[in-house]
């Protein structure tokens, strides 16, 4: 999301005159750009002001907004159409007029001209010289005028599209923040039906081609998402299955479609010859002699009523039925409920009380997310003015929910919600999106120096800031991708603080960071910087409970209490049993007693000088793009096309198609030249009757030239003509099976290369390339290349092919000709050259500028609570609108650029009419009628099928750019083997033991070390706890076991190098419970066992070992998309059920306790001293009461190893950073872990467990001493 303005060229169409709009003058210059180099998306104009997606958009929510409540009062649903149409529909009549004046005057009155110029070649014409050439004047001005109504009309009608298109992804977008001749004729009319009934399949199909591709599109960007998890789990055989499934189903759907396309195409290759074949038999049958004027006239009649019936009429039936669908998909998204305040809620953001204060105010308050289950029930509580206010509360107690009904997110059931002030809101999931940090930050508000300054400091980033390689101008990836969590989390606080708002909304911050980090957050950032303002923290660190100024204690979606820390505490409110159970476990109770005594009597700590200020870092970055997406340069090379040929690994059926195709068009052209060498031989014989008749009524001797041994018959002229018509049926069946099967083929392999491809391809790619730019390849790309380019690419071979033939029996009726056409063909290639040099890169940069449209509304998907929290929907309106304008200024100059070459194509096809149509007129004494009928005939048909070959010819080439695309996806860098080389495979067992050897290991991102060479071991069975600041490479040493990236040096497990292993083998050895949970639509048995690999019964005892009988009904119980129908701690907890599943002997923790309150977070505790207590444990953890009982502690620092060693031993150096992060915590906190060290290092605690009892009595007793400590000072005061 790039907040930056461009500066644009000016449209050169806004100035240009009626003659230059007709003609397309005003497009040359950029044909002349093209030429000299390649395209860039700087070189595109300005959107024009009736083009632009903001007023466009603004306009149609007026006129649907009106469309609803007039519906709605008649009770019927509303219209899009209707809506559309009093959008665009004065514009679109007046658009289609010049069309209709072209279709109706010029192509008709063609026919008409040409029947009476041949009329003229008869030895018995009356017809003069001056006549003739005026005939044929009138023949190439009829094509001109053809012409001219048509292109303008057209472009005129695509940017009525274009707006109708902007005016819906602007209300789309937007929703989202609120949710014989008789014989001939008879004929036509009974091929009419046929090709009506294809219209209705066709639109039938796409509608299911629609939904099957919507479903592949919505599980491949889940596993896009989810990319990282999906390869630590090894699961990429069982979602390969999945896609492959769907998109089996898709092309089946698409089969069926292109099957239909290709019984049209068959129509209507041979319906004009069929047409032409009854109306000659029918003709002759009767005993009429036919001759080359009624012949041609009838066939350039049908010529013009088959593009009519046939072609044009059947494409817009079909494409008014993909139309529809698409309507019917959109009117059912717009129609969506709206997401309105709730009946009670109330917000204002002027004060209304006594005090002027920020307040909110909870009247017996109810809400629930969905009908059947209530989620907050009979809420009182009023908040006000300056004030820290805490909610606690276990998992799924309704906290967050809690957050989001203040929001107005969550429906209110029930009572009265009032909110007095502004809010601003910090998530629980931080939400990223693809720009700079300080472009996260800003959220689009103008930039204030000094007010950017304290809201980065506050919230601890200056640090953070000097190790990101340009600042806080460092672009970081979709998703964050390029961030820790930690400061993930604090970019998200930046952006709350940077808000002016009186009440602010903090959903857990505090627990994606260290102690250290969390200590300067709530006393220099929640405490001090929001001074004077309505802050309301979710939290699960019991440590701050005192410092509240109010607290409310939530369980199950009700408020257990409220008050001040010392009314909780005399009302002897057991926070602890609460927050963690009624489990005996120690390790969770002790710490949380102990934190909550240390800051009762803690007093606030102050934080050294974080040296340089924020605007030095900013001013000393250096300019920095987010990676741009390739993009060719160049025609697209002869390779691109061997390549997608050869994707259809059938060189048989290729060969076939190629023959066949030949075939075919020598049987139509072999049907045109005969009906010439028919009509000549039956004038030919007439007048060799007529003059053996004046010969017998003179009684003179016959003349030995005259003889009828040329006339082969009459009959035998109707059974060649007959086998020759069904050699055009046969051929024309066959060219369109094979070529429409073979691009079938090519489809299914291209996207089974891509996403084989892409599901091996390193992570580095994924943080590289936002899911935005990878679901564009297989959305639009893999839809152009499946559904748009073969009925392109054989209108194009058919077009040339027929062309070929035309030129041929053109030149064989008058050979004056060939030098003309030689000619036309050289500037026709040269034109193309030009058009194609320019077109090309339009639409490269027209398929790269639609890429940042996806990412954008994706992104606003997943960050929708916090934009709206924000106030933030019209900026990103206003940046949506921003990214359409400068994708329509890419289409703009495609369709513009389209348009021009197709007018400019028609006038060299009518110059090449003109030279066919005077060049009979010059040489007119050795002239056959049958000659000129089938030459003029065949080049007013070449002048419309010129043009739309060309543009065809081009458009193919624009495609292949979706194809090249994609070829790109389909040959990644791929990541190692998954399998093991024979020799190399580790037992079936391995690892057997857990044991794990570091040896000089680094690792390195854009080839900056963030891990320097690492040594250390983990013994079978230890547990290994790995600490550090945020940023500090923790995470990366996880990548480097699971080889998500490649490290340098050695990594052992059992002694085997992991190098020297396939992925799967390894990947398949290690669980682990990753830092952000991640689901997958499906059922929970899907997500808990892909592979199908555990009974039942297995799978049922996991999920009550790990607590989730409650919120899985069955193991067929449907996990929405992302999870969402469950908590982040249920998440979690599938995600410890996966890990108890593989029984694996090593486990991996990421900061899996991160974000889940201290009972989901002692049960994942229990579980893995219970469950994994043979197991060798990595555990990566801000919080250090999770690691602290562990064997060993790592320390890290900016990549580098600095202490490693059980706990109680790091804890004797005093100047130790791991020392300094565990005084950190509080004297009394400290104290207790300290105390934890000493006891699993004395060897004092079985196991993980300690004498639970005596320290309770020993936390119980000093906590007596610090509150009659804390009462007697209160008294003295």
């Amino acid at each position: 999301m790039d907040f930056t303005p461009k500066a644009p060229r000016r449209n050169p169409f806004a100035k240009a005159n009626i003659f230059s709009t007709i003609f397309f003058w005003w497009v040359i210059p950029i044909f002349r750009e093209g030429r000299k180099k390649n395209l860039e998306v700087n070189d595109m104009f300005d959107t024009l002001p009736d083009d632009l997606s903001g007023p466009l958009g603004d306009e149609f929510e007026e006129k649907w907004n009106k469309e609803v409540k007039k519906s709605a009062a008649k009770k019927k649903s509303p219209s899009l159409v209707a809506t559309l149409f009093s959008l665009v529909g004065k514009t679109y009549i007046i658009g289609s007029i010049g069309i209709s004046v072209g279709e109706i005057v010029f192509r008709i009155s063609q026919p008409v001209i040409l029947r009476e110029l041949i009329k003229s070649f008869s030895d018995d014409t009356t017809i003069s010289r001056r006549d003739q050439y005026f005939y044929a004047g009138g023949i190439s001005l009829a094509s001109l005028g053809l012409s001219l109504c048509y292109h303008p009309s057209a472009f005129h009608l695509f940017r009525i599209s274009m707006r109708c298109r902007l005016a819906l992804s602007s209300l789309i977008y937007r929703k989202i923040f609120g949710i014989a001749a008789m014989t001939g004729v008879g004929c036509i009319l009974i091929l009419m039906p046929v090709q009506y009934m294809n219209g209705r399949l066709t639109a039938r199909f796409r509608r299911s081609i629609a939904q099957r591709t919507d479903e592949r599109g919505r599980i491949m960007n889940e596993i896009i998402m989810g990319i990282r998890i999906l390869k630590m789990y090894a699961w990429e055989k069982p979602f390969s299955a999945v896609i492959n499934q769907l998109r089996k189903l898709e092309v089946e759907a698409l089969t069926k479609r292109l099957h239909v396309r290709g019984v049209s195409l068959i129509l209507s290759g041979i319906a004009l010859k069929i047409i032409m074949f009854l109306t000659v038999l029918t003709y002759v049958l009767e005993g009429n002699d036919i001759s080359a004027d009624k012949v041609f006239f009838t066939s350039a009649i049908y010529q013009a009523l088959a593009l009519i019936w046939l072609s044009l009429i059947p494409s817009g039936i079909a494409g008014v039925g993909e139309i529809m669908v698409a309507m019917s998909r959109i009117t059912t998204f717009l129609t969506l409920e709206e997401k309105e305040p709730s009946e009670g809620f109330t917000a204002s953001e002027i004060f209304s009380n006594p005090q002027n204060q920020p307040q909110v105010t909870l009247d017996s308050t109810s809400a629930r997310w969905i009908p059947e289950t209530e989620t907050l029930s009979a809420l009182n509580a009023t908040l006000k003015g300056d004030k820290v206010v805490i909610i606690a509360g276990p998992c799924g107690s309704g906290k967050s929910s809690l957050l989001n009904l203040l929001l107005g997110e969550l429906p209110l059931d029930g009572g009265k919600v009032s909110i007095q002030g502004r809010l601003s809101y910090s998530p629980q999931e931080a939400w990223v999106f693809a720009g700079s940090v300080r472009q996260n930050i800003l959220f689009g508000r103008p930039f204030d120096q000094k007010k950017y300054d304290e809201a980065v400091t506050a919230a601890a980033l200056l640090d953070d800031f000097k190790q990101l390689d340009y600042g806080d101008e460092t672009i970081v990836g979709e998703r964050g991708v390029s961030l820790s969590g930690g400061q993930k989390a604090r970019v998200n606080l930046a952006r709350c603080l940077y808000q002016d708002a009186d009440i602010y909304l903090l959903d857990d911050p505090l627990s994606a960071v260290d102690t250290k980090v969390s200590r300067h957050l709530f006393d220099k950032c929640i405490k001090k910087h929001l001074a004077g303002k309505l802050r309301i923290l979710v939290t699960h660190q019991l440590q701050y409970l005192p410092q509240a100024d109010h607290i409310i204690v939530l369980n199950n979606g009700k408020i257990l209490a409220q008050g001040t820390y010392d009314q909780l505490v005399d009302a002897e409110i057991d926070f602890v049993s609460l927050m963690v159970g009624d489990d005996e476990e120690a390790n969770s109770r002790k710490t949380s007693l102990v934190t909550i005594a240390d800051e009762a009597k803690a007093k606030a700590e102050k934080l050294n000088s974080a040296g340089n200020t924020v605007s030095q870092i900013g001013s000393t970055s250096k300019e920095q793009n987010l990676k741009t997406e390739k993009k060719a340069t160049g025609s697209v090379g002869f390779k691109i096309y061997t390549d997608y040929f050869k994707m259809g690994r059938s060189p048989f059926l290729l060969f076939f198609t190629v023959v066949v195709f030949i075939l075919c068009q020598l049987a139509v052209s072999s049907a045109d030249f005969f009906l010439s060498i028919w009509t000549n031989a039956e004038y030919d014989y007439m007048q060799y009757l007529e003059q053996q008749e004046a010969i017998n009524q003179s009684s003179t001797t016959p003349s030995s030239f005259l003889n009828d041994d040329d006339y082969l018959g009459q009959n035998t002229y109707i059974y060649i003509y007959s086998g020759i018509i069904l050699a055009v049926v046969v051929t024309n069946i066959f060219r369109s099976l094979s070529f429409f099967s073979y691009s079938l083929k090519i489809g299914i392999n291209l996207h089974n290369a891509m996403f084989s491809s892409i599901v091996r391809a390193p992570v580095k790619f994924f943080d590289d390339n936002p899911s935005g730019r990878v679901m564009n390849r297989f959305t639009k790309d893999l839809g152009s290349m499946d559904e748009s380019l073969p009925p392109t690419l054989f209108d194009m071979m058919m077009i040339f092919g027929q062309m070929a033939g035309i030129l041929v029996v053109v030149i064989l009726s008058n050979y004056y000709i060939a030098v003309p056409a030689a000619v036309v063909l050289l500037v026709l290639w040269w034109v193309r050259r030009y058009y194609v040099s320019t077109a090309r890169d339009v639409k490269r940069i027209e398929g790269i500028t639609k890429s940042p449209i996806f990412t954008h509304s994706s992104s606003s998907f997943s960050g929708l609570a916090t934009i709206r929290a924000l106030h933030a929907e019209s900026v990103l309106i206003q940046q949506f609108d921003a990214l359409q304008d400068i994708h329509t200024s890419s289409w703009f100059i495609f369709f513009s650029s389209m348009r021009c070459f197709g007018l400019w194509i028609e006038i060299i096809s009518t110059c090449f009419l003109t030279f066919v149509s005077f060049s009979f007129l010059i040489t007119q004494d050795s002239v056959q009628m049958g000659n000129v009928g089938l030459a003029i005939s065949s080049a007013m048909g070449i002048t419309g099928m010129l043009q739309y070959g060309m543009r065809q010819s081009a458009e193919v080439e624009n495609l292949m750019t979706s194809v090249e695309r994609n070829l790109e996806y389909a040959d990644l860098p791929s990541e190692a083997p998954l399998e093991s080389q024979p020799g190399k495979k580790p037992p079936k067992d391995w690892p057997s033991e857990g044991g794990i050897t570091f040896k000089n290991m680094s690792l390195a991102y854009d080839e900056k070390d963030v891990l320097s060479q690492l040594t250390f071991d983990v013994q079978p069975r230890e547990k290994i706890g790995i600490v550090g600041r945020t940023g500090a490479g923790k995470s990366s040493i996880i990548s480097a076991l699971f080889r998500l990236t490649e490290p340098r040096g050695e990594i052992l497990m059992d002694g085997v190098k992991i190098s020297e292993i396939g992925l799967h083998d390894l990947r398949k050895g290690i669980s682990i419970i990753p830092q952000d949970p991640v689901l997958f639509s499906g059922t929970m048995r899907y997500n808990l066992d892909p592979f199908d690999e555990y009974p039942d019964d297995e799978l049922w005892k996991t999920i009550r070992k790990v607590e989730l009988k409650n919120a899985v009904p069955a193991l067929d119980y449907k996990v929405a998309d992302a999870g969402s129908n469950f908590s982040v701690g249920e998440r979690q907890l599938v995600c410890l059920a996966r890990a108890v599943l593989r029984k694996n002997r090593i486990i991996v923790m990421d900061e899996a306790t991160a974000n889940v309150d201290p009972e989901t977070d002692m049960l994942i505790q229990k579980t893995i001293r219970s469950k994994f207590a043979d197991c060798s444990i990595i555990t990566v953890a801000h919080r250090l009461n999770s690691i602290i009982d562990c064997d060993r502690v790592l320390v890290l620092d900016k990549g580098c190893l600095k202490e490693y060693d059980h706990p109680h031993i790091l804890l004797q150096m005093p100047n130790g950073i791991f020392t300094g992060m565990v005084n950190t915590t509080g004297r009394s906190s400290s104290a207790l872990l300290k105390r934890i060290a000493a006891e699993t290092y004395n060897g004092r605690r079985s196991s993980f467990q300690v004498d639970t009892l005596s320290i309770l009595s020993a936390l119980e007793e000093e906590l007596n001493t610090i509150n009659n400590d804390s009462n007697e000072k209160k008294a003295e005061d």
